[in-house]
């Protein structure tokens, strides 16, 4: 009988992407194999040593033409057995290899770096040998295992590659394939005392000194024994010589966050209608079984303190609680109220972690010494042993869905999350998602509401200005005339004032007055933005970047100007109209450094600056008590997009950035600049009227048939020519007439963005429900067409209920 493994090989690709069976030798079996484990596997024809994962194991008689596992890994399973279901979950649904979804769940700091290096073979060489695969063979017996980039580097006048693979075939050399993790655990030096040590006389007065502080202490780390003893580290190292200490290492975790404050927990008293919310959702978590809820609050009605007492409620059960954020940029306010609530229990995921940082947190939650968790989407997959509460904060985000393989929605993995532990999925927002909100109508949510602010507050006041009648009186910049007056008066009475417009950079790009003509990407079909900081034009696609042009390149005209505005404009024009005024800009621009996120919000609130202007990642979540005036300087920007969403998503942002404003003492009013005052949109999400945009909008929903009243599928062709790139579209269209029938088939047809990154990209719409005939055929379609040498250099996708 042998140890059969069924591996997931990190190399597939979706047209060959399955188990593959290998047999582990006796020599190499390790204590346990258990599925989830990492292994280095040969493949292929040539036996390209790979990585893989272990799905399943069994025992056989059976070994025929299987092949051996080279090498364990791991020492113990780096993925759970209900996490290794929710990968193969994804890659079902996702239409992704296994290992890309398995990926998802391991930390940066996880991922092995593979190096194949070549060693000598124990057998005597033939002689003679040619000169060169001498000089080789004796170079590697002298010194071990090498690179072919190493062996390269020795002998530059021979063709080492070749060469290599000519002594493989012969047996002279073989490939060792290793893989080491691409970030390491911290340790710190320890010591302590050694048996015995106290009761040892003849000591010197410092070595009494730090036999009297380590006698308290288990062990302390030889910089702190330094520090508080005044002794050198010299000296503990002559100790350790004599008996008196033992050192050893100490693994450490890197902080990913700076606590704010002291952990200070303190009761949290709710409102009868928060109350009444709370006890509703200790009912469905009392249940012990699977429950979903929608928690729909107008801005500023305290929903966060409800999902917090939750989490008291679920951590005195022993259990573990799970918060989605969709912005890097909340996490920095609610991480403060958490860690004063609940201490080093919080941990904290998100990417602009190093990746020791995230390798650390993940150790943390793993182990259970963190069991609240708050992160971006990525924080789904943490290792939380014991799950019983999951929050998806702000749940209509489509920040929330990935746009890299897999393409995978937050809010459906936690769902599948909540269902393997018996946990209550909670989805909290002022403005949920048309789906959502639709499951809740139907009863497959439970629906809780808070109609109002917390502890008697106001909703603010919303008045619109008409950039039509801005243009005809002459003023032609982004701050209209009524906004000015309000700014003034904020700064005058020691108030702040928060500026929504989600555009960066100086201008939307440069336009020719001559001719007409734009300079666009030459990798992708877009209009390069102009940034005035460096005076390059950049793509904020494929991030290419050129200095800003003298002349048109279409014509040679010098007539150019700058069209459209972005924040940098913006800030420009706020210097000039309110000199001396400290101006705080947050967007991708300013927040590419390490807790730029964190600090430019501590900034805003510790120092009282008047002004925040920024894109959507200031239009949600924060509550800033002395922002009493809020300006959205371009509402109409997504209004008439493509996208059949654009009216939901233009009412959600309008909506939540309007709710900054008068969440302290004073009243709020929120101004908002428009061409269209009277559209029905901009009037409901005003008035804050969920309910009545959202009765409007489903029956839009429902007479032309869009999610919730169907599954939108989209396969996307793209090819890096653009005749290819068509005709494959064709044919994989033709072939998905013949799977599903051409009724609800659309395209192809140029995606909006029709070239990325110098690929053409054609979609397919397919109005259909999902389930597992849908998904299997769907999977067998890609793999056709993926296998298809025809089709070389060709990608094919699919994914379900895009929100780009």
């Amino acid at each position: 009988m042998v140890l059969l493994v069924y591996v997931a090989l990190r190399s597939a690709t979706l047209a060959f992407d399955r188990p593959f069976t290998y047999y582990v030798p006796k020599e190499r079996v390790p204590e346990a194999v258990l599925p989830g484990m990492r292994v280095i596997v040969p493949f292929g024809k040539g036996n390209r040593q790979t990585q893989g994962i272990i799905l399943k194991t069994e025992e056989s008689d059976r070994r025929d033409d299987i092949k051996p596992v080279l090498s364990f890994l791991d020492d113990e399973p780096v993925i759970s057995p209900e996490n290794l279901r929710l990968a193969l979950w994804m890659r079902e649904k996702y239409y992704c290899t296994c290992y890309d979804a398995i990926r998802c769940f391991l930390p940066p700091g996880m991922d092995l770096k593979e190096k194949s290096l070549f060693a000598a073979a124990e057998n005597e060489p033939p002689e003679p040998l040619p000169e060169a695969e001498g000089k080789i063979l004796s170079h590697l017996v002298e010194n071990g295992p090498q690179s072919a980039e190493a062996l390269s580097e020795a002998f530059p006048a021979e063709n080492v590659p070749l060469l290599l693979k000519k002594m493989e075939k012969a047996g002279l050399v073989s490939e060792q394939t290793t893989a080491r993790p691409t970030v390491s655990g911290k340790t710190v030096k320890c010591v302590r005392l050694c048996e015995g040590a106290l009761e040892r006389k003849n000591l010197t007065k410092r070595q009494k000194d730090v036999v009297e502080y380590l006698k308290n202490e288990d062990s302390a780390a030889v910089k702190d024994v330094c520090y508080y003893t005044g002794v050198s580290a010299a000296t503990l190292k002559t100790m350790e010589k004599n008996g008196l200490l033992e050192s050893f290492e100490m693994e450490v975790f890197r902080p990913a966050y700076l606590a704010k404050g002291e952990f200070c927990p303190a009761e949290i008293v709710l409102s009868e209608e928060q109350d009444q919310a709370y006890k509703g959702l200790c009912g469905l978590l009392d249940q012990g079984k699977p429950a979903a809820a929608l928690l729909i609050g107008v801005t500023g009605s305290g929903k966060t303190l409800v999902y917090m007492k939750l989490i008291e409620q679920v951590l005195a059960q022993g259990k573990g609680a799970l918060v989605l954020v969709p912005e890097i940029a909340l996490t920095p306010q609610l991480l403060e109220r958490f860690y004063r609530q609940f201490g080093k229990r919080v941990a904290l995921l998100h990417s602009a972690l190093s990746a020791g940082e995230r390798y650390d947190e993940w150790k943390r939650i793993r182990s259970g010494q963190a069991d609240v968790v708050i992160g971006t989407r990525l924080a789904v997959f943490a290792p939380i042993p014991n799950l019983g509460l999951v929050v998806l904060d702000e749940e209509q985000e489509e920040t929330y869905y990935s746009e890299q393989a897999p393409k995978y929605h937050a809010r459906d993995v936690a769902k599948f999350r909540a269902v393997q532990h018996d946990a209550l999925l909670l989805l909290i927002s002022a403005t949920p998602s048309l789906e959502s909100m639709h499951a809740a109508r139907e009863g497959r949510y439970a629906l809780f509401t808070l109609p109002n602010r917390y502890a008697g507050g106001k909703l603010p006041d919303v008045s619109f200005v008409d950039m039509k009648k801005e243009l005809a009186a002459g003023r032609f910049g982004a701050i209209s005339g009524p906004l000015y007056e309000a700014l003034a008066e904020n700064i005058e009475n020691k108030r702040q004032s928060i500026l929504f417009l989600n555009r960066r950079g100086w201008s939307r790009t440069i336009l020719c007055q001559s001719c007409g003509a734009t300079p666009t990407c030459k990798h992708c079909s877009v209009a390069m933005t102009y940034h005035k900081a460096n005076r390059r034009l950049m793509c904020h696609y494929c991030g290419y970047s050129e200095p800003e042009p003298v002349l048109c390149p279409a014509c040679h005209s010098r007539h150019l100007s700058a069209e459209g505005t972005g924040t940098q404009k913006v800030a420009a024009e706020l210097a000039e109209l309110f000199p001396g005024v400290e101006i705080l800009r947050m967007d991708a621009d300013t927040t590419g450094g390490k807790q730029s996120h964190e600090q430019i919000l501590q900034r805003f609130k510790e120092e009282n600056i008047p002004i925040l202007l920024g894109t959507q990642m200031i239009a949600k979540g924060l509550d800033f008590p002395n922002v009493t005036l809020v300006g959205v300087l371009d509402a109409d920007q997504a209004l008439f997009s493509v996208d059949f969403r654009a009216r939901e998503k233009t009412f959600s942002r309008l909506t939540q950035v309007v709710g900054r404003a008068g969440r302290g003492d004073a009243p709020g009013r929120a101004i908002i600049q428009t061409f269209q005052p009277e559209h029905p949109v901009l009037l409901a999400a005003a008035a804050q009227d969920y309910i009545g945009f959202y009765e409007s909008e489903i029956a839009f929903r429902k007479a032309l048939l869009y999610p919730p009243f169907c599954d939108l599928l989209r396969f996307t062709v793209s090819g890096e020519t653009e005749s290819r790139a068509a005709d494959a579209a064709a044919a994989l269209r033709s072939a998905a007439a013949r799977s599903f029938g051409e009724d609800g088939l659309i395209g192809p047809a140029p995606a909006p963005i029709y070239k990325v990154n110098n690929r053409y990209r054609l979609h397919i719409y397919l109005k259909t429900r999902e389930n597992a005939t849908l998904r299997s055929k769907v999977s067998a379609l890609l793999t056709v067409f993926m296998a298809d040498r025809k089709y070389r250099g060709i990608s094919f996708t699919a994914e379900l209920n895009p929100l780009d």
